[in-house]
């Protein structure tokens, strides 16, 4: 540990840094070197614990700075002003700069504190607690100056923007450096998702209740609401991108996206109003457009399926009767309160879930400059306090759903590089050693053969299982969320692309729960390509993915039991979407599967069914 304070003190020595720069450095320097006391550990310091835990609650104020942080906030502010003074936006432009300059600080100086074993839980908690309250009070002032004048949403991006741009024009002249600094900013948001990921071990029960606890309560809203901070940054953003630029905005919407995937685990669906979700909750998100014109009979009811399934097709049974003959018959069948149906987050509890709630605000907020269009920007906006599902259908319109799709997938397969098109990051992605991420499912089929050839002494115990999951809720809520949005077909296609693979994935998985999401992810491609007519081709995921999807749901039908209805249910239903899907398709010329491949497919899969 001396050793890494030592190395973290020389790298503020540089003297081509600039003044704010070399201050922001000694300031994060001498937090590390401060708060690494043991002596810190065991008492409050002058803050109180429970303030620090509550003050990004909205309304509410920042607590006193210990006196340690609060030196280094005046000294920041003294350097940041003598600098800064030739840009005549003091009040604004200098906390924004500052923040800018301590998040640069984290990479080097921050990051290996996390990352390092030789600080014990509370000093780690000690350090990124108090790095984390001196940037609270550098943005808290930056944006209450900046948004108390005006109430619209973009015209509070554009005062932001033009000040930003002013410090740009008065400290630099480089035409890449607005580019650099767009994609450290980018790297940052990346650095967090890759430390987020790594301490999701320590959310695992074990002995060490209190380290259990203290990555909860401290390291996961700490590291959230940084995320926040670059996402203020972002949304700031259009005076250093180039708005023409194509790269640019591509890395833009790819941080954001990245900074959405990370915080969206930790929100569920907002229906407990914690970090959980439910199977039904994801249906109810996917199947919200295909009620009948009453808006009464639930797809997944009796009377729905009477309605499509009639006893002959000489029936003169009156459908209208049907319906309004019991709201029995116009329920879901499925319960899906049940437990099997229901996933809970170990690595949250109700200070992640208020934390990642505000950050997604402040990444709705900043997407809203790489939306095509600024008026509908914020569409979104007067529902995003309430609904997940809005929230993350509007930024998803605003970055494009293409983009959140493939980072999804980039994620959920530990693939995750920034920016995306970099080579060296694919290289270093791809060179990585195969670990504690690889295999993210255990296969059907897979636990015989792992009997087999299990040493006797073999630990079988998961210590990637929390990281696991926490990447599987992220990639199903994102997936049931979004894939609703308007898009073209193009756009649609090649998102879908990045879906599939994934469903495919969690559907062949040998845990039910994960079968069901798999599930719920095809239902959702299914249903997102209802608004394209027969005009529209063919989809090119149905041409690559189509024999593997069919297999995949005769396996897992085959192996499922009669236990966890719910989820057999859920299963079943989208391979019946996936076969109706199938059979439009065969009405078309150049139809990749003919209508008796279909049939026989159909009787098939209700045989399978039948045996169930």
């Amino acid at each position: 540990m001396t050793a890494l304070i030592s190395t973290i003190s020389s790298t503020t020595t540089d003297n081509s840094q600039s003044s704010l720069e070399a201050a922001a450095q000694k300031a994060c320097a001498s937090l590390v070197k401060h708060y690494s006391d043991p002596i810190h550990h065991h008492t409050n310091d002058g803050d109180d614990v429970n303030e620090l835990e509550q003050f990004h609650d909205e309304g509410s104020s920042l607590p006193c700075l210990p006196p340690v942080c609060e030196f280094w906030y005046r000294k920041l502010l003294e350097v940041g002003s003598s600098e800064l003074a030739i840009c005549n936006e003091s009040d604004t432009i200098i906390p924004l700069a500052i923040t800018q300059e301590l998040l640069y600080c984290y990479e080097s100086i921050i990051r290996p504190v996390l990352i390092d074993s030789a600080f014990s839980i509370n000093g780690v908690v000690k350090v990124i607690e108090h790095y984390e309250l001196l940037l609270a009070y550098f943005v808290r002032n930056a944006t209450e100056h900046n948004f108390s004048t005006t109430t619209a949403s973009c015209d509070n991006i554009d005062g932001v923007v033009k000040n930003l741009d002013k410090e740009h024009t008065c400290n630099n002249n480089d035409e890449n450096s607005d580019s650099d600094e767009l994609l450290q900013i980018g790297g940052i948001i990346y650095s967090f998702s890759q430390d987020i990921s790594h301490w999701m071990s320590k959310t695992i029960p074990n002995d060490d209740i209190n380290a259990t606890n203290k990555t909860k309560d401290k390291v996961f809203p700490c590291l959230l609401r940084l995320v926040g901070y670059c996402a203020t940054l972002l949304s700031s953003s259009q005076g250093i991108m180039d708005v023409n630029n194509k790269s640019d905005v591509t890395a833009f919407k790819e941080a954001l996206s990245i900074a959405t995937v990370i915080c969206v685990p930790f929100v569920g669906d907002w229906t407990f109003k914690s970090e959980k979700f439910s199977i039904g909750t994801l249906m109810d998100w996917i199947l919200e457009g295909s009620k009948d014109v009453t808006k009464i009979c639930n797809p997944m009811s009796i009377a729905a399926a009477l309605k499509y399934c009639s006893p002959s097709p000489y029936s003169v049974m009156d459908d209208s009767d049907l319906m309004s003959s019991s709201s029995f018959m116009q329920r879901p069948v499925i319960d899906w309160s049940a437990r099997s149906a229901n996933f809970i987050a170990p690595w949250s509890d109700c200070l992640g879930f208020r934390t990642a709630v505000g950050v997604l605000k402040q990444i709705h907020t900043a997407s809203g400059i790489a939306s095509p269009s600024r008026e509908n920007a914020h569409d979104g906006n007067e529902h995003s306090s309430t609904d997940i599902l809005l929230l993350l259908q509007s930024i998803s319109r605003n970055v494009g759903v293409q983009v959140i799709t493939s980072t999804v997938r980039a994620f959920f397969y530990a693939r995750l590089s920034y920016p995306s098109n970099s080579v060296s990051n694919v290289i270093d992605v791809a060179s990585k050693p195969v670990g504690s991420y690889i295999p993210l499912v255990r296969r059907i089929g897979d636990e015989k053969r792992e009997l087999e050839n299990q040493k006797p002494d073999a630990d079988t115990s998961d210590l990637t299982k929390e990281h696991n999951r926490f990447r599987v809720s992220a990639a199903t809520l994102i997936f049931c969320a979004v894939l609703s949005q308007h898009s073209s077909f193009e756009a649609r296609d090649s998102a879908l692309s990045d879906v599939i693979p994934v469903a495919l994935t969690l559907l062949d998985d040998v845990q039910s729960f994960h079968q069901g999401l798999g599930a719920a992810i095809i239902l959702s491609a299914i249903e997102s390509l209802s608004p394209f007519g027969p005009a529209t081709p063919t989809p090119a995921f149905v041409a690559k993915f189509n024999p593997f999807l069919t297999s995949a749901f005769e396996t897992v039908i085959q192996h499922s039991g009669r236990e966890e209805a719910p989820l057999i249910t859920a299963i079943c239903f989208a391979q019946s979407k996936w076969i109706h899907y199938l059979s439009t398709l065969s009405q078309y010329p150049n139809c990749i599967v003919p209508q008796a491949t279909v049939n026989a497919l159909a009787r098939k899969a209700t045989a399978d069914m039948m045996h169930r």
